[in-house]
């Protein structure tokens, strides 16, 4: 946690509703006071936000949501309890933060900081308990597994922030399922309430998906748009969709939009840029690199082949 600056206020509701908020000083505040580096989580169900953050003085907070913490170099913070205890701890770069929820926190950092801090949706968990398998029968992943997978996914959305999110949201929430469903495998994070499911999706089902895609293909499309297709909760139709085809649903819709470009490339009368905004994509590098990275070849170089 942290992270005092320069006031600022931000009385705006719907700017209220893209920023992590907390509990600081008796009132109800984002919990950074710096301006967001980069733009807005393009998901209002998973809030990123990157700092770079000072020496602050002990601070009080409260979260009121599922906030996770990526440190992106190595820092020293001290927390102290309701009884005037104090622990002072080293993150080191690249730890992950499960950050307490709806309890009284004081700290101070003790170094400067640069941190990734991701807020989860309560719907996200609350699916992600639900579509959870009961692994009653099995060994569940240690710690140090699971800390390590929720590095890799933060690091992940890291990357699409310093790019502006290129991918659009269907990546992003994808990452918020991979993020959830590993939170709730933490005790005290949800209440759990295990199920199985067994088999695929549908064909019916999978009719409707493609159609969608089909339909909103120069569109951006979202992980919940397509669950509503199908007619299912996003946690369960990512784990059957992946039980059907063998990946994920972001996977599935860049195949569907780059063999969508791939037929608009045959007809010399449309651009480069018109073929990649036809197909979805936002910018003319975005579409080049997906391009050649699913067809081994740059747009062009496709086109002058055919």
């Amino acid at each position: 946690m942290f992270v005092k600056g320069p006031e600022k206020n931000l009385s705006d509701q719907s700017a209220e509703a893209m920023r992590i908020m907390a509990v600081r000083d008796g009132e109800r505040k984002p919990l950074f006071d710096s301006a967001l580096q980069g733009p807005h989580s393009p998901s209002p169900s998973l809030l990123i936000e990157k700092h770079d953050v000072r020496l602050t003085d002990w601070q009080t907070v409260i979260l009121p949501d599922q906030v996770l913490t990526l440190y992106l170099r190595r820092c020293a913070v001290e927390y102290g309890s309701s009884v005037g205890d104090r622990q002072s701890l080293i993150r080191t770069k690249g730890s992950v933060v499960i950050e307490k929820r709806a309890c009284e926190q004081s700290f101070r950092l003790d170094s400067p900081a640069s941190t990734l801090t991701v807020r989860l949706s309560d719907s996200a968990l609350t699916q992600a308990a639900e579509a959870a398998p009961n692994t009653g029968d099995s060994i569940p992943a240690d710690s140090a597994t699971k800390d390590a997978q929720l590095s890799s996914l933060l690091y992940a959305l890291e990357r699409e922030r310093m790019h502006g999110y290129p991918a659009g949201r269907l990546f992003v929430d994808g990452i918020e399922q991979a993020l959830a469903a590993i939170l709730v495998s933490y005790d005290g994070i949800v209440r759990r309430a295990p199920q199985v499911y067994k088999g695929g999706l549908a064909p019916y089902r999978m009719k409707r998906v493609n159609e969608f895609i089909q339909t909103h293909m120069e569109e951006e499309i979202t992980l919940g748009e397509l669950a509503q297709a199908a007619g299912l909760s996003p946690s369960h139709f990512c784990s059957l969709f992946r039980k059907t085809l063998g990946t994920t649903p972001h996977q599935f819709v860049l195949g569907c939009r780059i063999q969508h470009a791939r037929t608009l490339l045959a007809n010399p009368r449309h651009s480069i840029l018109d073929v990649a905004l036809a197909s979805g994509f936002r910018t003319h590098q975005h579409f080049s690199r997906i391009f050649h990275r699913l067809t081994g070849a740059s747009p062009s170089g496709y086109r002058a082949q055919l």
